[in-house]
């Protein structure tokens, strides 16, 4: 009877750890990355995510959080504006749907070279902010839906519903000229006097 006692009792502590275990073990979080997306093989500046939810449609979810501040840290007081979804019709921006890895592009450059692309899989989303893009660096892009929700394995993301563009109003940044130094610009000017007062002494 002992014995049978000894054996119920570890058999129900097993069980009791186990079912525990499932109970106590965690949701895995997913954290985005900004070398989750590139465009011209330039990974994103910053990104947050992954959220709950969709990136668009009722209330404006992302574009509240981009006026609200996300990237205020990176970019400043912006005011942003959805221009595109890969999901529909558009002549300006595309991404590969319904895979965890893909391209995306964009047929021109924008009005800011300073924007978010948001990838949206399943029932997360993640943000990815490009801050002062160089346009000459290419239009074309890659993606991973990783840093926005994992499959069943974890190790994958799911398949993308969509991706959102969005622009902001911040005025794009001139591609900055050399400057000369003032030390040189006064070795030159040395240089031309002497070259003057050279020929004048020549000439007399």
């Amino acid at each position: 009877m002992k014995s049978k006692f000894l054996h119920l009792s570890a058999s129900v502590l097993l069980a009791t750890g186990i079912g525990g275990a499932f109970v106590a073990a965690p949701a895995q979080a997913v954290v985005c990355s900004t070398s989750n997306i590139s465009l011209g093989g330039v990974n994103a500046t910053a990104c947050a995510g992954a959220f709950s939810g969709n990136d668009t449609g009722a209330g404006n979810p992302l574009e509240t959080l981009l006026d609200g501040g996300l990237f205020a840290s990176s970019v400043g007081t912006a005011d942003w504006t959805l221009l595109a979804k890969s999901d529909q019709a558009n002549s300006l921006f595309t991404a590969t749907n319904n895979t965890n890895i893909g391209s995306w592009s964009l047929s021109q450059p924008l009005t800011s070279n300073t924007f978010v692309v948001s990838l949206k899989s399943s029932t997360n989303y993640s943000a990815y902010l490009f801050k002062d893009y160089d346009w000459s660096k290419g239009l074309t892009g890659v993606f991973n839906t990783i840093g926005v929700d994992l499959n069943g394995s974890g190790n994958a993301g799911k398949a993308l519903s969509h991706a959102s563009l969005f622009v902001s109003n911040i005025s794009s940044n001139p591609v900055p000229q050399a400057v000369p130094e003032p030390a040189t610009l006064l070795g030159l000017g040395l240089a031309a006097s002497g070259m003057v007062i050279s020929r004048r002494r020549k000439s007399l």
